[in-house]
């Protein structure tokens, strides 16, 4: 509002001038003669020259006054600007601050739920293999060779080898050349390492006569393990017979409650594995 007022003062004081002069400059005329009133024009010339300069002088400390208002308003302005810029700095950082924690929190609180998430579910996982490892922890696994003479710990068959890293309580090898006495809650009975066939009866006896044999001795395997089988015990056999199947071991069901085959040496493995668990779950009933 000052700079306005300053504004109009000084757009009036040039239009007085500006009137002032207009009337006092003559119209061109010719030159006057001298007249007696010569004198008074003169006073007059010089009062109206003085008028002129008070006016200009006011008008310059007019304009001086207006350009000082000017520069201090610019200055007012520019403190008002850095007041106003450093609070909104200063507010923008906090802001910025808490935005930045609240993020932080945020992904803090979803990462740590993320984790829990994972974390719980690999303990649980951790804890089921735990628990079928404790299982197999208790479970004591008896193994057969039918050989007629002693054998060598060296000579012990790989799949022993296996079984025996496996982590059962205790894996057996029986001296099938002495009486047997079997106690293991699994028991595996290897006709895969025992020679059904000896090499010559291979060359000269037809593939009907070889099956017969094959069948035959099984058959007096079984009846030999099945005779010394404790009450609660899994059978396991291991065979691998070819394209024949053995009658022998399908009529197993009536002397043994729980048995099973295999014919490679990883199905041997998980086999085993899975009677362990029967044998707990069936010592457990």
């Amino acid at each position: 509002m000052y700079l306005s007022h300053l504004f109009n003062l000084s757009q009036i004081r040039l239009f007085q001038i500006w009137v002032f002069i207009a009337q006092a400059t003559p119209s061109p005329t010719p030159s006057p003669k001298p007249s007696p009133s010569g004198g008074a024009d003169v006073e007059l010339l010089k009062s109206q020259i003085q008028f002129l300069q008070d006016a200009n002088t006011r008008l310059n400390n007019s304009f001086g006054s207006f350009v000082g208002a000017i520069n201090l308003s610019f200055v007012v302005f520019g403190i008002i600007l850095g007041v106003v810029g450093a609070i909104s700095v200063y507010l923008f950082n906090q802001s910025l601050k808490e935005a930045r924690q609240l993020i932080r929190s945020e992904v803090e609180q979803r990462l740590q739920l993320s984790v829990s998430e994972v974390v719980g579910q690999q303990v649980g996982n951790l804890k089921q293999i735990l628990d079928r490892e404790k299982v197999l922890g208790g479970i004591s696994v008896d193994y057969l060779l039918p050989q007629g003479q002693p054998m060598l710990a060296d000579d012990y068959p790989e799949e022993y080898q296996l079984l025996a890293q496996r982590g059962f309580k205790t894996t057996r090898m029986l001296d099938a050349s002495k009486r047997i006495k079997v106690s293991g809650d699994v028991v595996v009975l290897d006709l895969v390492n025992y020679k059904l066939i000896a090499d010559t009866e291979k060359n000269s006896l037809p593939e009907t006569e070889i099956a017969q044999l094959i069948e035959k001795r099984v058959a007096e395997q079984l009846k030999k393990i099945v005779n010394v089988l404790p009450n609660k015990a899994v059978l396991v056999v291991y065979i691998r017979p070819g394209k024949q199947r053995i009658n022998a071991i399908d009529e197993l069901s009536p002397k043994v409650k729980y048995y099973a085959s295999a014919n490679t040496p990883v199905n041997l493995m998980g086999t085993v594995v899975d009677s362990a668990y029967v044998a707990d779950a069936w010592n457990k009933c």
